[in-house]
């Protein structure tokens, strides 16, 4: 009698769970039903729902911070950091300006965080603290001042339109100055700088502002530097993506998606090889040009979720998607050169965005530096035209004046110091140049 009993007890434990088990399953069933029928993309980030289906796209961490990591797609050109007793700087040194935004990072995510409104400054002002103890970084690329605000990790709360950044100096007292690509002048006045200044620390050497000479033709800000730079003059061809070359065409085609064997086919008119996929096509030419275009929003390339945003502007998003996107493609053939985002173009329907080639730290001007020219419609990539180059340094090489002397030299309205390649017969040469705008 007794196990005829636990027999029975048995049986409906097992019948308990079982639909215990069959319940937990119709419940994930319905989910699941009303999951397909809803846009993933659309879901509300911090549900646990979007949380789970960003964790599963782009991995724990989840969404643009994932996506990020701690290269920006653009760094300052030159910085320089001023204690009571020295100042030292450097320029087109990325292993430099690396250890700057390392060390000084959270101070300028603070300070920029924390302005609320530019007002228009006056230069004797601006002289003055630039003889005071604090940071300057300097840009050669035409970046909002709310792109770099969170590039260094805050989050920008200025009033009006988004200024774009030539200069940033930030005084260990508390002064915020910002030179725009106009060569307009705004300052704000935020919290002192926490913690102490130092620059012996950091991979520069010693330097003044032209503000502390007698230089008139330049701005005060521009960064003068003992030294002469020597850089060699460079070549640069496209790469061949065949049998023979080390170029990756499977590589090439993988960033956008694609498989080598897709179907595809030589264009007669311009001899690119073609690769179609359903709703966008890959061109790929002899000459470096390779072209991605979706016929449609469901051929282009994700490149974010909408519910990321927030309240944040698209801007980060797009050029950080554009820039793992390159970053992929420099994979697929030998490159002895980076790249850098240099300026974008937006209207009510799409947004541009150039990205630029740098050897050694130093900007390649003209057609020949353009590295892709990439076009967004909200968060969907439709078409990136590529122009991809190989460099290579030749013997030749030039001696360039130091800042200095090339300042005392300048002429005509105040303008700012920079670098660049050019193109010339022999190549791509490099060259001091005066930038007015």
């Amino acid at each position: 009698m007794r196990s005829q009993r636990s027999q029975n007890e048995r049986k409906n434990r097992i019948k308990n769970v079982v639909l215990l088990l069959l319940t937990i399953l119709l419940v994930l069933l319905t989910a699941l039903g009303w999951v397909y029928d809803l846009s993933l993309t659309d879901l509300p980030a911090d549900s646990w729902l979007g949380r789970m289906y960003i964790s599963l796209s782009y991995g724990e961490a989840g969404g643009f911070e994932l996506r990020s990591g701690e290269i920006p797609a653009a760094l300052p050109a030159e910085f320089a950091v001023r204690t009571a007793e020295e100042m030292r700087g450097a320029q087109y040194n990325e292993i430099a300006v690396r250890s700057f935004l390392t060390t000084y990072k959270s101070q300028l995510s603070a300070a920029l965080s924390s302005v609320a409104k530019l007002t228009p400054m006056p230069q004797d002002e601006y002289r003055q603290a630039l003889r005071e103890p604090g940071i300057y970084l300097r840009y050669d690329s035409r970046v909002p001042l709310s792109l770099v605000t969170n590039w260094v990790g805050g989050n920008s709360q200025v009033e009006g339109s988004d200024v774009l950044v030539r200069s940033i100096l930030l005084t260990q007292a508390g002064g915020l100055w910002v030179r725009t690509h106009a060569g307009e002048l705004y300052g704000a006045k935020v919290r002192p700088m926490e913690g102490g200044l130092s620059a012996s620390d950091l991979a520069g050497v010693p330097c003044v502002f032209a503000a502390e000479r007698e230089y008139p033709n330049v701005l005060p800000e521009t960064l003068l530097f003992p030294q002469t730079l020597e850089l060699h003059t460079l070549r640069y061809e496209a790469p061949k993506f065949d049998a023979d070359s080390t170029a990756s065409l499977q590589v090439l085609l993988q960033a956008f998606g694609y498989e080598p064997y897709m179907r595809n086919y030589e264009d007669a008119g311009t001899g690119k090889r073609v690769f179609v996929g359903n709703q966008s096509t890959v061109r790929v030419g002899s000459d470096g040009e390779v072209v991605f275009r979706a016929s449609g929003l469901e051929g282009g390339l994700e490149a974010y979720l909408q519910s990321e945003l927030g309240q944040e502007q698209p801007l980060p998003y797009q050029i950080d998607y554009a820039r793992s996107l390159l970053e992929n493609i420099f994979q697929s053939f030998s490159a002895e050169a980076t790249f850098f985002f240099d300026s974008h173009l937006t209207d009510d329907k799409t947004t541009q965005l150039l990205f630029r080639y740098a050897v050694g730290g130093v900007p390649v001007e003209g057609a020949e530096g353009v590295l892709a020219v990439i076009e967004y419609r909200s968060n969907t990539l439709m078409s990136a035209k590529l122009n991809l180059q190989c460099f290579a340094q030749n013997k030749e090489s030039y001696m360039l004046m130091p800042t200095a002397a090339a300042a005392a030299a300048a002429t005509g309205e105040p303008s700012g110091l920079a670098i660049g390649y050019f193109a010339a017969e022999s190549g791509l040469v490099p060259s001091r140049c005066y930038v007015t705008r």
